[in-house]
């Protein structure tokens, strides 16, 4: 065995699961860019069938004036911004970091996933505060509205069934 060979570090955890894990964080942060994106822009991700990424329906069956208030609204909050390009390039860099760790430290990835789970949770909660805001400002019609709407937006993602939730 050569001196080089002696000094490469045995992982201790197998090429799968760092495989896995690598996937799994790109995919929260797809995830967490996409719902603060659709958020912060005002549409939704759109195409994700069985799952709520974000106030998507909501949003698009808003009146284009209560779309623009909510618009304007997300804009003006920090806590509804998407992550900056280096701080995703920090979030990789850390995980990959706690990959090659040895002994593996599972700690440090799950509080990474931890960190990428609040700020999505924190993102979803803030953009529904501030829908419930404005429906809350709403007229009984406008709310009316509203409803037939979103009832009409719900069924083109649920096989065009309106009555379907």
């Amino acid at each position: 065995m050569t001196a080089q060979a002696d000094n490469r570090v045995t992982p201790s955890v197998g090429r799968g699961v760092r495989i896995a894990l690598v996937v799994s964080l790109a995919i929260n942060l797809l995830v967490a860019g996409v719902v603060i994106g659709g958020l912060v822009s005002g549409r939704g991700p759109g195409g994700f069938p069985g799952y709520d990424l974000s106030l998507g329906p909501f949003a698009q069956a808003l009146d284009p004036q209560d779309r623009a208030a909510l618009r304007d609204e997300f804009r003006k909050r920090a806590d509804l911004r998407p992550i900056g390009r280096r701080d995703r390039a920090q979030a990789l860099s850390d995980f990959l970091t706690a990959l090659r760790s040895d002994p593996f430290d599972i700690g440090a990835v799950e509080a990474i996933f931890a960190g990428q789970r609040d700020r999505a949770t924190a993102a979803m909660s803030a953009g529904q505060a501030v829908l419930l805001d404005r429906i809350g400002q709403m007229t009984p019609e406008a709310r009316a509205a509203f409803a037939d709407r979103l009832s009409r937006e719900l069924g083109r993602h649920a096989g065009n069934n309106p009555d379907r939730p």
